[in-house]
């Protein structure tokens, strides 16, 4: 499955890893290009992982606005919340619509609108949690025979990784970190990565194999967006990220 549409356009890639990590920077392919999305529209969810990759994104993005705002940075939060409904819902709602699941659009509308009035109430936290069980919820429409595949949701979340990578490239410019919520969406994709594979761990002990190694790539990807509010100096250069989500595409395809 590659159900990606990005726009792309080619463009040097110069940025450089900070001094001193505490753990060492993964190692850069040589002559990679980097790639600049320029278009962050996917297109309607055409098929059963189709609607759980655009899943997966949504959460990402509330894993990471909820992450923030917990570390009290609401103005760097609100996108996050906003975004989910403006820019991925339509995405699936035809597919919701054919599962007769109730439009939650509302219930997201909500929750940007309790962010932006009052981001550390715990009203506001009750509305995200309610908004997560929904969506964890809406994510059993999916037949469970691809939900609990091993190969399918790897495939998933190595499509997740890639789109993560775009994310990346479209935070840097000329070798900096201009557009930080660009960054966000990177990490907060990664971070739903992280908590889909720990879940196929908890239910697949016989796949460790295969899992160990796709973990091992996405430690590397975490590894370069783990900084929550990074300096103008980015860890890797887009080309490097960009290796990493074709190494994970690797491994999801063995």
């Amino acid at each position: 499955m590659r159900p990606i549409l990005f726009a792309l356009t080619l463009c040097a890639a110069s940025g450089g890893a900070m001094a001193a990590p505490a753990v060492p920077p993964p190692s850069a392919p040589a002559a990679r290009p980097a790639v600049q999305r320029i278009d962050f529209r996917f297109g309607n969810a055409g098929s059963d992982t189709d609607f759980l990759f655009r899943m997966g994104m949504l959460e990402g993005h509330l894993m990471v606005g909820h992450e923030l705002l917990q570390a009290h940075q609401p103005a760097l939060a609100l996108p996050h919340f906003g975004h989910p409904v403006r820019e991925l819902y339509d995405d699936f709602s035809d597919y919701l619509d054919d599962k007769k699941f109730p439009a939650f659009d509302g219930q997201l509308a909500d929750l940007e609108a309790a962010v932006k009035t009052a981001p550390d109430s715990p009203q506001t936290e009750a509305k995200y949690q309610a908004v997560i069980a929904t969506i964890h919820k809406a994510r059993e429409l999916a037949p469970a025979s691809v939900r609990d595949s091993v190969p399918e949701m790897i495939e998933i979340c190595s499509n997740t990784i890639d789109a993560a990578s775009y994310e990346y490239g479209g935070a840097l410019d000329h070798g900096r970190i201009a557009a930080v919520v660009e960054y966000h969406d990177s990490r907060g994709y990664l971070e739903y990565v992280a908590q889909e594979i720990a879940e196929l761990r908890k239910a697949h002990p016989d796949a460790a194999g295969v899992l160990d190694r796709f973990t091992a790539v996405l430690a590397k990807a975490q590894w370069i967006v783990d900084p929550l509010l990074p300096g103008p100096m980015p860890r890797a250069s887009v080309g490097t990220y960009r290796g990493l989500a074709e190494d994970a595409a690797a491994v999801a395809k063995h």
